[in-house]
């Protein structure tokens, strides 16, 4: 994991270790908009998040613990 070795290198550089989630976070930044605008830009993407679809059995009724 490069966070590893990034992390030793800001505490080399005598940076403070609060700094270190938004240090990662700048990197990554990039790549998180990229991806937000690639979502924009598609256009059968209507919503930017991904779907809830439940696939999974219908309505069940509740058994008590008793009868499981």
């Amino acid at each position: 994991n490069v966070d590893f070795y990034s992390g030793l290198i800001y505490q080399a550089m005598g940076l403070p270790m609060d700094m270190y989630p938004v240090l990662f976070a700048i990197g990554r930044s990039v790549g998180w908009l990229a991806q937000w605008q690639e979502m924009l830009n598609d256009p059968a993407q209507a919503i930017a998040r991904p779907r809830q679809v439940y696939l999974g059995e219908g309505e069940r009724t509740y058994k008590p613990m008793s009868e499981r």
